[in-house]
């Protein structure tokens, strides 16, 4: 047997494998699907009976309308400052925005607002080191120092535009990916487990937590949840700032 026909046998073997290996995943996650139905329904009943219970016990206190067992930020607070900010293209060298001044103060929301062309987005990307079709003036400053939102990378979310979602995956399953991979490794299965739990209820994704998203051909969740989805990709990072492009 050459060389050749050596290879091209264990490419099969570990297309095979792999095949099997995806099969058995899906089969898993579809016996566990009624399971994780339930006990988010459970979850998500008992917070409302206890929410309800208070309200009715101590109704001066205030009392929020959901408890978050899994989301905790990674930095208290970020102070965003911006001077002078510009942007001139790199092909052309033409200035598609120049002297934008001004602050997000923490905790709260900021909304940039203006018509079709303006350069919201432009803007946005050149905070957060996105533009890279262009060179970028003026300055950044993160809780007071010169920096940029992109050495912050860890701390903020991103929502663009166009929604980046996976048409294959459930929206439970995007989720999850989502906090498997931008938390960090030494979360427990439980915490990922209570951060999706988290993302679903504020979302208000619990009802199509087992829906395929889908795409134009094959019909999913609608356009709506569709973009809940997008955002709760980013808040499943724990964002301690979250930036989010229309």
């Amino acid at each position: 047997m050459d060389h050749s026909h050596v290879w091209e046998v264990s490419l099969l073997g570990i297309v095979l494998v792999s095949y099997v290996t995806l099969l058995v995943v899906a089969l898993v996650n579809r016996v566990k699907r009624p399971q994780q139905a339930t006990r988010s329904g459970i979850m998500a009943e008992c917070e409302r009976c206890s929410v309800d219970l208070m309200r009715s016990v101590m109704p001066d206190l205030p009392v929020q309308d959901y408890r978050f067992r899994g989301m905790r930020l990674k930095m208290s607070s970020i102070h965003v400052g911006f001077e002078n900010v510009g942007v001139k293209l790199k092909s052309k060298g033409k200035c598609i925005l120049e002297g934008v001044t001004g602050e997000f103060i923490p905790k709260t929301m900021a909304a940039v607002m203006g018509p079709s062309g303006a350069g919201k987005t432009t803007f946005m990307n050149a905070i957060c080191g996105r533009a890279y079709y262009g060179t970028v003036t003026g300055e950044v400053l993160i809780n007071g120092q010169k920096s940029s939102i992109a050495e912050i990378k860890q701390l903020r979310g991103f929502v663009p535009q166009d929604d980046i979602v996976h048409e294959h995956l459930t929206v439970r399953e995007q989720l999850y990916y989502s906090a498997r991979l931008r938390n960090s490794e030494d979360a427990s299965p439980q915490a990922i487990e209570l951060i999706v739990e988290d993302v679903l209820n504020v979302m208000h994704l619990l009802d199509v937590q087992h829906s395929l998203v889908g795409n134009v051909e094959r019909r999913g969740i609608s356009g709506g949840q569709r973009k809940r989805v997008n955002i709760g990709l980013e808040l499943a990072s724990r964002p301690t700032i979250l930036m989010l492009d229309e």
